[in-house]
C-alpha cells in the first residue's frame, strides 16, 4: 500500500480535496481513512485526516513550489534529462536532479534553467582519477523529480511547447559536430542515444523546424567499446541520429546550436570554411587550425585564423551569421568520429 511520500503533487492535491469532500458529506474520520484506502490504495492515519480537515496542517508545507507549466526553461531541462541528466531519490528524503559534464558553460546553463524554475542548484567541480574531471550540478525538488521520472508522454508533451529549447538541451547532452576533412570537406551534426523512442521524437521535432535527419544503428548490445583507454562491453543497442545535408546543418546552427564553446566554435568554423572555400582549400585550412585527437578534432593552440574570402573582399554579410538565441547552457565526451 502506498504512502503520502509516494504521491506526486497533482495526486496529493486530488486526495486532500477528496478527504475534505467526504468529511463535508458527513463521513467519520475513521470511515474516510477506509474509503481513501480503497479508492487510492493509500495508507492514511486518522490523525492526518483530522489535521487536513481542520486545516491545522498542510501536506504541501515541505514541497517547494516550482514553475511546472510549459516554458523554455522546462523544455531545456527535459532535453538535458533525456540526454545526460539523471534523478535520484535519497534515503534522507531528498529528490535530486543531477548533471555531470566536462563543459562549464553547459553546467552553468543547466543550473540557470533549474533556478528559473524555482529549484536551488549547486554547481561544483570534481576531480576523478578514474575518469575526466567534471563540473556537476545538483538540485533537489520532489515535484521535478516526479515529473522527470514520470511517463515520457507527458515529458514529450511539455517539451514540444518549446521545441528549439528542448532540442538544445538534448543536443547539448548527446550531440556533436562531425567534420570530415579528407578529399572533400563535409559538415554534419549527430546525436547518440540508446532509446529509439527518444530519437524518434527528436527527429519529429527537428522536422517542425525544417531540419531533416535520419536514424541508424551505431552498434549492438555486447559491442566492445573503448572509453578513455578502458574497454567495455555495451549493455544496450546504440543508435545515432544524423543531420547530414549542409542546409539542414546551417539551420541547426541558426535555430539550435550548442552551448559548449568548444562544440559551437568547431561547428561555426566548419560552416564558415564550407560556405566560403572550395573543398580542397577548406580541408587545408581545417587541418591548419585543427588536429585529430583520440576523441575527434581539437583546435591547435594559439592559431591565427585567416580572413574569409568574402571578408577580405569586403562583401556584405561575409561572416557566418551567429546562431539564434542561446538560452542557457556540456557534454560527457566528444563522440565525433
Amino acid at each position: 500500500m502506498r504512502r503520502i511520500k509516494d504521491l506526486d503533487i497533482d495526486e496529493l492535491h486530488e486526495i486532500v480535496e477528496r478527504v475534505k469532500a467526504l468529511r463535508s458529506e458527513g463521513h467519520s474520520y475513521g470511515r474516510i481513512v477506509g474509503m481513501i484506502s480503497d479508492e487510492y490504495n493509500l495508507k492514511l492515519s486518522k490523525a492526518t485526516v483530522i489535521r487536513w480537515c481542520k486545516g491545522t496542517h498542510s501536506p504541501f508545507n515541505k514541497i517547494r513550489a516550482i514553475h511546472s507549466d510549459p516554458s523554455p526553461e522546462l523544455s531545456y531541462v527535459i532535453g538535458v534529462y533525456l540526454g545526460d541528466g539523471s534523478v535520484h531519490r535519497k534515503s534522507n528524503g531528498r529528490y535530486l536532479i543531477k548533471l555531470k559534464v566536462i563543459d562549464r558553460e553547459f553546467a552553468e546553463a543547466f543550473a540557470n534553467a533549474l533556478e528559473k524554475l524555482g529549484i536551488r542548484a549547486t554547481v561544483g567541480f570534481e576531480r576523478d582519477s578514474t575518469r575526466v574531471d567534471r563540473f556537476y550540478v545538483e538540485g533537489s525538488n520532489k515535484t521535478m523529480f516526479q515529473l522527470l521520472s514520470g511517463p515520457w508522454e507527458r515529458l514529450f508533451s511539455l517539451a514540444g511547447e518549446y521545441p528549439a529549447q528542448f532540442l538544445k538541451g538534448f543536443f547539448d547532452s548527446e550531440g556533436f559536430p562531425v567534420i570530415s576533412a579528407g578529399r572533400t570537406f563535409t559538415v554534419q551534426v549527430a546525436a547518440v542515444n540508446s532509446d529509439l523512442v527518444v530519437l524518434g521524437f527528436i527527429r519529429k521535432l527537428l522536422e517542425t523546424l525544417g531540419i531533416s535527419s535520419k536514424i541508424s544503428k551505431l552498434y549492438s548490445k555486447g559491442h566492445r567499446v573503448v572509453i578513455r583507454g578502458e574497454e567495455y562491453s555495451s549493455n544496450v543497442d546504440m543508435f545515432i541520429l544524423w543531420i547530414s545535408r549542409f542546409g539542414d546543418v546551417m539551420r541547426f546552427a541558426k535555430e539550435i546550436g550548442f552551448t559548449a564553446r568548444r562544440k559551437e566554435a568547431k561547428l561555426r568554423r566548419a560552416i564558415e570554411l564550407k560556405l566560403h572555400y572550395p573543398d580542397g582549400k577548406a580541408v587545408r585550412l581545417w587541418h591548419e587550425e585543427y588536429k585529430r585527437g583520440s576523441r575527434g578534432y581539437v583546435p591547435r593552440a594559439n592559431l591565427f585564423k585567416p580572413l574569409l574570402n568574402s571578408q577580405r573582399e569586403g562583401a556584405a554579410g561575409g561572416s557566418w551569421p551567429s546562431p539564434g538565441g542561446v538560452w542557457y547552457g556540456k557534454d560527457t565526451r566528444e563522440k565525433e568520429g
